[in-house]
């Protein structure tokens, strides 16, 4: 299980909404919490943060690796910490 932390300007509801959209389609993601005030986004899952970054750049946002966040794997406690949203799997 990875973490990966972005920090990523996000203007407007819209701009997070098509943020969430791109994340949740990466296969292997399990949850996606957004931080509007801080500019953070945290991915938890199966997942590599070249494509996550990806991702996010393809929606048109400029997105960058967290600063604390260069080689860090994921804590048991840490899926419980963030209000994780459950991401459905509906035919992918």
């Amino acid at each position: 299980m990875e973490v990966v932390e972005l920090k990523v300007r996000l203007h407007c509801k819209a701009c997070e909404k098509s943020v969430r959209k791109a994340l949740c389609r990466i296969k292997g993601v399990t949850c996606v919490e957004i931080d509007v005030v801080m500019s953070k986004i945290t991915v938890l899952g199966y997942i590599d943060r070249k494509v996550v970054v990806k991702a996010v750049r393809r929606t048109g946002r400029r997105a960058e690796l967290w600063p604390s966040s260069s080689c860090r794997q994921e804590e048991p406690r840490l899926a419980g910490r963030f209000g994780c949203i459950n991401i459905p799997r509906w035919g992918f």
